[in-house]
């Protein structure tokens, strides 16, 4: 099993590399693609340096070798040699040999590449399931600026004639200043805010049967669309059980109408307000400066890592970026915009 930038016939597409300036998702550099069977000449050739970069002071400690050594067993690495017999670097190149190798298939960093990064991005093509997701992180985390921008990137790269129509549920739809960048009239004909906040609910004039049927239900009755669902636990109460409801329903049939379904949630530990989307998601998008603990848990509990690795794993991550995004289906792996890693 192998990370590649070669697409081979039997490779899954991971992720895309765009451009750090690249605003739109037209133009990937390259594409990360995971394969079970590589053969060698396809197999990833990088500096021991670099792949080793991310886990040096793991090493070092571990074989308990200085910089210096640390250099002159890359140094080996990269020119396939290794140390003679009684040499006392002897023992550390093997077991960094053998981390290089391991990272060499399982890893990707962008660390010395500082114009590119890994980017997650709806489908342009209208015909391609956007999938769906969902964002975890406390208030001012980071979720819904990520997810505007995603959505920005799309508007901007995809023809009119081809882009879906983004439904936006929000007890904030209004007032949301993140949200200001979607308001802007060259959007409106594709970006369709809908307050479902208690103001918004009072001022119809409407019970709650009434107010679902006449805002909500019309507007997501179509196929081809991005639904977004942002902190609507906090919508008026009366109209709760019924967007939970839409919502846990449209992640099961939303792909036989080939729409995209977006949640952005508190915590992953929400009842029925979540439960349904860690089974059905495509990837799951945490903030781990703002949560650490809630990011191990859920490596812990979901993915079945060791609590050791898994506290490795987010402190890294959130030494890099400010989010963290979990692909749920194969191959699983997690990324930001400059490392990833095959779990």
């Amino acid at each position: 099993m192998s990370l590649t930038l070669e697409k081979l016939k039997h490779g899954n597409q991971v992720v895309q590399m765009f451009a750090r300036d690249n605003k739109t998702s037209r133009h990937p550099v390259s594409t990360v693609y995971f394969n079970h069977n590589v053969s060698r000449h396809e197999e990833n050739h990088a500096p021991a340096q670099g792949v080793l970069e991310l886990h040096k002071d793991f090493l070092q400690k571990k074989n308990q070798i200085n910089s210096d050594e640390f250099d002159d067993v890359c140094e080996m690495i990269d020119e396939n040699m290794e140390p003679e017999i009684g040499d006392p670097l002897r023992s550390a190149f093997w077991d960094i040999k053998d981390h290089f190798d391991r990272f060499l298939k399982r890893e990707m960093w962008l660390g010395d590449e500082p114009t590119v990064e890994f980017r997650l991005d709806f489908p342009r093509k209208k015909e391609a399931w956007p999938g769906s997701m969902t964002l975890f992180a406390n208030s001012g985390g980071g979720k819904t600026y990520y997810l505007v921008q995603m959505i920005l990137r799309y508007l901007r790269s995809v023809p009119d004639w081809e882009k879906r129509q983004i439904i936006y549920i929000s007890p904030e739809a209004t007032i949301d200043k993140t949200l200001e960048p979607l308001r802007k009239k060259k959007w409106q004909m594709w970006y369709q805010p809908i307050d479902v906040s208690h103001d918004a609910y009072k001022k119809s004039g409407l019970d709650a049967g009434g107010f679902y049927q006449k805002h909500i239900e019309p507007k997501l009755d179509g196929d081809d669309l991005i639904i977004c669902f942002d902190d609507y636990a906090d919508a008026a109460p009366a109209l709760v059980p019924m967007l939970t409801q839409k919502y846990n329903s449209s992640l099961r049939v939303a792909r036989h109408r080939n729409s995209g379904v977006i949640s952005l949630q508190h915590t992953y530990s929400g009842g029925k307000k979540t439960s349904q989307s860690l089974q059905s998601n495509r990837h799951i998008i945490f903030f781990p400066q703002t949560q650490m603990a809630r990011c191990v848990r859920f490596l812990v509990d979901h993915l079945q890592l060791k609590v050791k690795e898994s506290k490795a794993l987010v402190r890294r991550f959130a030494s890099l970026d400010r989010h963290m995004v979990v692909s749920m289906f194969s191959p699983v792996c997690i990324f930001n915009s400059k490392y990833l890693h095959l779990l």
